[in-house]
C-alpha cells in the first residue's frame, strides 16, 4: 500500500497557501496539470499549465441559480483520488481501439449558509484536461433552474484563437483567426433573418495557439441535457467565459438533483495534428448504449442532392417559398432510378433523395414553416415504394431525408411511426435536416427555442434514441455539435454543424483555407457531412442569379477530403454525369470509411494538414494532404506503413500547372512500389491536395 502512496503522489497533491487551499491533479505522464484554489471568500478557481507552461492562469467556477448564488462561501469538505487505464473498441472510428487513462480528482465542496452540496470532478489526460460540475441528491437543493455558469477561461496571454461567430442557432460560419481579447471585435455580421450576431462570442470548439509547441482546444464533452456552451469574450483582457444557450423566458438550464454538467474540455497538444490524435472527448462520454451494434454500417453515399443546391432542379414541385419554379422537380421517380441505376454499377450502398415528400411547396420565407410538412407521404411524382423496391433489385438503398424546418412539436411525436416506415422500406439511413426557426410561431413571427439550448439538446438526443429502436442510423443537419456522444449512440454516424460544400453553390463560397482550418476546430468535436468530391468546380450560370458561384480547390483536394474531412458516412456529391470517365472517381469508390489508425503526418492551422489512415481490417493505408490558397511540397516519411510490406502507391496529384483558380480540374495519376523505408515527395497546387492509396502486394 505503501508504494502505491508513493506512486500516486506526484499526481495528487493539496497544500494551503496561506489562507487559501490548493488541490491539484496531473496527467500519468506528469506534463499536464490543473490546480483548484479556494479564496478565503470562498469561491473556487483553476488553473492549467503544460510542461510547467501555466496557459491558463486563475479561472473562476461556480453558479447563479434563480434565486440562489453559489458562487461564494464554499468550504472543501472532501477529496479523493482515483487513476484509470483501460482500453476500449470503437464501432467504427479513426482508430479500433482507445486508451482511457487518466488521474481524477473529485472535490466535495459545500456552501456553509445554504448547506448545499457541489463536486467538482477533473481529469488530466496525457492530451488535455477536463472538469465537470456534479449536483448529488440533496435536500437542500431539488429543482433548480441556472440562470448563469460563471466558469471562465482566463487565459495567461493574448494568444491567437482560431474561432467562428456563436448566435445560439448556427454552426454555418466563417473562420476567423486574432488575439483571444479581439474575439467578435469589430466585425458586424447580419444573422438569417436580419437578428443581430451576438456580440463578443464564439462556438466550441475553439481552437488557440498558445505558441510554436503548444496547441490547445476549449470545447465541451457528454452534452446531453444541458444547454450548448458559448464562449463570451469578457473584454476583459484575454478572459473567456462560459455563456450558455438559453431559453427564450431566460432560463439557461432547468434541472432536478442528481445532476451533472457536461465536460469542459481542454485539448492539449504540442501540434495541431495532436489535437487531432486525441482522444478526449469520446473518453468522457459513457460507453456505448447498445449490446447489439451489428447492424451499424460506414459506407458511401451518391444523392439528388448537389442538383438542387446549384439550380438543376428544385426541392418543390410547384412554388418554392411562396414563388412558382421553372425548374424540374428533382426528386421524381424517373431520376432516382437513374440515380440507384449509378450507385448500382459503382457499389455505393445508398442514394439520398431530399424532396421526396409533401410539404415543400407550403414553405413560407426562407426555410421556415409550421405544421406544413407530411413525413409520409410522396410528391405526385414520386413513388416511393416503386423506388425502394427498385433500389432492392439493384442491392441499392434509398437514404431517408427529413426536413423538419425545425418543427418539433410535429416531428418528435411522429419519429416513432416515421422510423418505423423507414426500417419497413428497407432504408438504413435517415437525414434529418433542422433549418429555419424551432417551432416558428407565424402569428408573433417569431421562433419559440434555440437550435443550441437545453430543448434542442434533449430532442436531438431523443432522435438518435429512436432510431435505434428502428436499427436505423442518423446524419444531422443544422444539429447542436458532437461532443462525443457518439460513442454512447453509434447510430449517430455524422453531423453538419459548418460552412459545408453547399455553401460554394450559392455564396461567396468556402475560401481554400477553409478546409485547413475544420479539421482543428469542428471536426475536433466529432465526424462532419461536408459532402465532398465536386469535380465540376465551375458552376453553371442560372437566369436568377446576379453572380457567378464556384468551388474553390482543386479536384485532388476534393479527393484528400475524403482523408482530411471525417466522417463514417462520406458522400460523393456531385452529379452523376461528372464521375462518368473520369479517372479521379476511382479513388472515391476505393477509399474506406472505417479506420484503425490515423496519424497526423503534418499540420498547421489554415496552412495545412496531412493525414494517412488505415483501413480497418487490412494492412493498407490512405493519406490526404491539402493546403490552403499557397502551393506547397513537402517530404513524408513512410514509417507508418506496415514494416517488411511492400506497397502499391496509387497517387492522385495537382498536374504541375494545376491551380484552384485558373486550372483546378488538372490532375495526375502514378503508381510506383514503396515501403516503410522511403520517403515520398508531396506537391500541392494553390488551393490543392493529393491523395494516396497504399495497397499491399501480395
Amino acid at each position: 500500500m505503501k508504494h502505491i502512496l508513493l506512486l500516486l503522489l506526484p499526481f495528487f497533491m493539496a497544500s494551503c497557501d496561506q489562507n487559501n487551499i490548493v488541490k491539484e491533479v496531473a496527467s500519468p505522464d506528469s506534463k499536464n496539470k490543473i490546480v483548484f484554489e479556494l479564496n478565503d471568500v470562498g469561491q473556487l478557481f483553476y488553473s492549467i499549465s503544460s510542461n510547467n507552461l501555466e496557459f491558463l492562469q486563475l479561472s473562476a467556477l461556480g453558479f447563479e441559480l434563480k434565486n440562489q448564488s453559489l458562487k461564494n462561501g464554499f468550504e472543501i469538505i472532501s477529496s479523493e483520488e482515483t487513476t484509470e487505464n483501460s482500453q476500449w473498441k470503437t464501432v467504427w472510428g479513426q482508430r479500433e481501439e482507445i486508451t482511457n487513462n487518466f488521474n481524477e480528482l473529485t472535490l466535495h465542496l459545500k456552501q456553509k449558509e445554504s448547506d448545499v452540496l457541489i463536486d467538482v470532478v477533473a481529469r488530466s489526460y496525457n492530451d488535455g484536461v477536463a472538469f465537470r460540475y456534479v449536483f448529488p441528491m440533496q435536500e437542500n437543493l431539488k429543482d433548480f433552474v441556472i440562470t448563469d455558469e460563471l466558469t471562465e477561461f482566463n487565459f495567461n496571454g493574448d494568444y491567437k484563437a482560431w474561432w467562428n461567430f456563436a448566435d445560439y442557432d448556427n454552426y454555418e460560419k466563417i473562420y476567423y483567426n486574432s488575439p483571444i481579447s479581439k474575439i467578435g471585435d469589430s466585425i458586424n455580421f447580419a444573422r438569417r433573418q436580419g437578428k443581430e450576431e451576438r456580440a463578443n462570442m464564439a462556438n466550441t470548439p475553439t481552437t488557440i495557439e498558445v505558441n510554436d509547441n503548444l496547441v490547445v482546444s476549449i470545447h465541451e464533452a457528454d452534452l446531453t441535457d444541458y444547454a450548448g456552451m458559448n464562449l463570451l469574450n469578457t473584454l476583459d483582457g484575454s478572459k473567456l467565459k462560459a455563456h450558455l444557450t438559453p431559453w427564450l423566458n431566460g432560463d439557461l438550464v432547468r434541472a432536478s438533483t442528481p445532476f451533472q454538467s457536461p465536460w469542459r474540455t481542454i485539448q492539449i497538444g504540442e501540434t495541431a495534428g495532436d489535437l487531432v490524435e486525441s482522444d478526449l472527448i469520446l473518453n468522457l462520454n459513457p460507453p456505448c448504449a447498445y449490446e447489439d451494434t451489428s447492424w451499424i454500417e460506414t459506407y458511401k453515399y451518391i444523392g439528388i442532392w448537389w442538383e438542387l443546391h446549384i439550380g438543376k432542379s428544385a426541392w418543390a414541385e410547384k412554388t418554392q417559398f411562396g414563388k412558382p419554379i421553372t425548374r424540374p422537380h428533382g426528386a421524381n421517380t424517373k431520376n432516382a432510378k437513374y440515380h440507384i441505376d449509378f450507385a448500382a454499377k459503382h457499389g455505393i450502398p445508398d442514394v439520398l433523395i431530399e424532396g421526396w415528400d409533401k410539404g415543400w411547396d407550403d414553405m413560407e420565407g426562407s426555410w421556415t414553416g409550421y405544421n406544413i410538412f407530411d413525413w409520409k407521404t410522396s410528391t405526385d411524382d414520386f413513388d416511393i415504394k416503386e423506388v425502394c423496391r427498385y433500389g432492392k433489385e439493384k442491392g441499392v438503398r434509398m437514404m431517408m431525408y427529413h426536413e423538419t424546418i425545425s418543427d418539433i412539436d410535429h416531428y418528435e411525436p411522429a419519429m416513432d411511426e416515421l422510423y418505423k416506415m423507414c426500417a419497413d422500406l428497407g432504408i438504413k439511413t435517415v437525414k434529418v435536416g433542422y433549418t429555419g426557426d424551432v417551432n416558428y410561431d407565424y402569428d408573433k413571427k417569431t421562433y419559440r427555442q434555440h437550435h443550441h439550448g437545453q430543448y434542442m439538446v434533449r430532442h436531438y438526443k431523443k432522435m438518435v434514441q429512436a432510431a435505434a429502436k428502428h436499427k436505423l442510423l442518423i446524419v444531422n443537419h443544422e444539429p447542436i455539435k458532437f461532443t462525443g456522444e457518439q460513442r454512447t449512440y453509434p447510430n449517430l454516424m455524422a453531423r453538419e454543424g459548418a460552412r459545408g460544400q453547399e455553401y460554394n453553390a450559392w455564396s461567396e463560397g468556402n475560401s481554400p483555407e477553409h478546409g485547413v482550418v475544420l479539421p482543428f476546430t469542428r471536426i475536433l468535436g466529432g465526424p462532419i457531412d461536408y459532402t465532398p468530391g465536386i469535380f465540376d468546380v465551375f458552376l453553371p450560370d442560372k437566369p436568377w442569379r446576379k453572380e457567378s458561384f464556384r468551388v474553390r480547390s482543386t479536384i485532388c483536394k476534393q479527393l484528400a477530403y475524403y482523408l482530411t474531412m471525417y466522417s463514417p458516412i462520406q458522400m460523393a456529391a456531385d452529379l452523376p454525369e461528372n464521375y462518368e470517365g473520369n479517372a479521379a472517381f476511382q479513388f472515391i469508390k476505393d477509399v474506406p470509411t472505417n479506420w484503425s489508425d490515423s496519424k497526423v503526418l503534418n499540420s498547421k492551422i489554415g496552412d495545412f494538414y496531412t493525414i494517412a489512415r488505415k483501413e480497418r481490417g487490412t494492412e493498407n493505408w490512405y493519406l490526404g494532404s491539402i493546403t490552403d490558397e499557397n502551393s506547397r511540397s513537402f517530404k513524408i516519411d513512410l514509417s507508418f506503413l506496415s514494416k517488411g510490406k511492400n506497397y502499391e502507391a496509387t497517387i492522385y496529384a495537382d498536374s504541375k500547372d494545376a491551380d484552384w483558380e485558373t486550372n483546378p480540374e488538372a490532375f495526375e495519376i502514378s503508381k510506383r512500389e514503396v515501403s516503410s523505408i522511403d520517403v515520398l515527395e508531396i506537391i500541392l497546387a494553390s488551393g490543392g491536395g493529393q491523395a494516396i492509396e497504399f495497397k499491399v502486394v501480395e
